[in-house]
């Protein structure tokens, strides 16, 4: 009897948590939904300024049919939510389709929104922010909007050789060139790429924060005078590995140091004048946790 009492309480425990989970996803889903529909309604649709993804393709119907934006980005995930529940799993697409249902309703909601139309520049520039606000809200929930994500996740697991972001890139290039012919005029196709490019901008701010920086691989003979380099000139830690030239044969170290963004010019410099025939590889890292960052 004891068992049963002690699991009912575990599988209500279970649920509550589950249910708490939901209103906290809702509310932030509704957050991003509103950053996103301030950017539709009142910097980008009604001033004939594209956006990419399936967003772009919403406010392509606008301006032929007049079909709400909103509505039009819901249907056309439909299909997708449906291919994808096998593919991605089920939570994954159950996320989605709630966060996308969410923003849909409230950027044909947004339709009462004023709208500014002032400078076209200053609406590319708040319309790509607002979106890549919205966006990020989203997507730090495990969830995205639809759309271009998904057809990414898709074509990146059917073939592997293909990026998820020469998809994006492929998709949005479409969508704003058929959009240009749509609106008739190129300032949409160019405002709609400063759009894009702000928009990734803050969402990469939003998702990674300030720990994106560098990874810096170093490769020489000078063992000590690199590391006190590194770990007391520079104050960055450094892990040091054993190598050896493919065509030399000599013994090498090498070294991996993480560092900010605006460290990597005086890693670089300081290496070189200590050996200058050390090599030095430097790759963008998104995302860097652990202590000193």
């Amino acid at each position: 009897m004891r068992s049963s009492t002690v699991s009912g309480m575990d599988l209500l425990r279970k649920n509550q948590n589950k249910f708490k989970l939901f209103v906290v996803d809702t509310l932030i889903f509704t957050v991003g939904g509103v950053f996103c529909s301030v950017a539709v309604n009142c910097f980008l649709s009604r001033n004939g300024i594209l956006n990419g993804g399936f967003t772009g393709m919403a406010m392509v119907l606008y301006e032929l049919f007049g079909f709400p934006i909103g509505t039009a980005i819901f249907i056309m995930n439909i299909p997708l939510f449906a291919v994808a529940f096998k593919k991605l799993g089920r939570s994954f697409v159950l996320r989605t389709a709630w966060a996308t249902f969410i923003v849909s309703v409230l950027i044909d909601f947004g339709e009462i929104l004023p709208v500014y139309r002032n400078d076209l520049l200053l609406c590319s520039v708040f319309g790509g922010a607002l979106t890549g606000i919205g966006l990020g809200t989203v997507f730090i929930r495990n969830a995205t909007t639809g759309g271009v994500d998904i057809i990414a996740k898709l074509v990146c697991l059917k073939f592997p050789q293909i990026s998820i972001g020469n998809t994006f890139i492929v998709f949005d290039a479409i969508v704003i060139v058929a959009g240009g012919f749509v609106y008739g005029k190129i300032e949409s196709v160019l405002y709609a790429a400063v759009v894009i490019f702000v928009s990734s901008q803050v969402l990469d701010y939003i998702v990674y924060g300030v720990s994106r920086g560098a990874c810096i691989l170093i490769v020489t003979e000078k063992y000590e005078l690199v590391r006190n380099a590194l770990v007391n000139d520079i104050d960055r830690g450094v892990t040091v590995m054993k190598g050896q030239g493919g065509y030399s044969n000599k013994e090498k170290y090498v070294f991996m140091c993480a560092c900010f963004d605006n460290q990597t010019q005086k890693i670089i410099r300081k290496i070189k004048l200590i050996d200058e025939n050390a090599f030095t590889v430097v790759t963008q890292s998104k995302q860097i946790s652990g202590k000193g960052f």
